[in-house]
């Protein structure tokens, strides 16, 4: 959870409106936070072994074949997420993939949800000037592994 914390934390420093929009309602942190792990999908990619020949897009993935998907696409994919470059925390994001799909969903995501939503909530009512300590584009971002997050990120306030 510390991966999904830095980056809805760095989502919402940079984007003013939208903090400021938590700040003055606390009661949106809870809707927020699944704009946010769809926004910043910590895992990206996953993989699967097809059970049976299925056929996706027009092409034929056969019993046994290995499937590596994008949870970040999915998350992005604009039929489902109109603007979806864009974090708008009244956005209904719960149908998200941040935690998996189906049985491979993770078992911890309601506690995921409610501490990150604390978490959010207490960090920005504690320090409500808090801020980025140095430029976005400084900030250096791990994007070699399959999980994907911020290697530091410097505040202040």
């Amino acid at each position: 959870m510390a991966g999904a914390f830095s980056l809805s934390v760095f989502a919402l420093l940079r984007d003013a409106d939208q903090l400021a929009m938590l700040k003055e309602d606390p009661s949106l942190f809870k809707p927020a936070v699944d704009e946010l792990l769809r926004f910043f999908t910590v895992i990206q990619g996953d993989g699967r072994v097809a059970s049976e020949d299925v056929e996706v897009g027009g092409q034929l993935i056969a019993k046994g074949d290995a499937v590596i998907f994008s949870l970040l696409s999915a998350n992005h994919d604009e039929s489902v997420f109109p603007d979806a470059a864009t974090i708008d925390l009244h956005r209904d994001a719960r149908r998200h993939f941040a935690f998996g799909l189906g049985v491979h969903q993770c078992i911890g995501q309601a506690l995921a949800r409610v501490e990150l939503e604390i978490a959010l909530a207490s960090l920005f009512r504690r320090f409500p000037t808090l801020r980025l300590a140095t430029e976005i584009e400084n900030i250096p971002f791990r994007g070699d592994m399959l999980v994907y997050g911020a290697y530091e990120m410097p505040v202040t306030w």
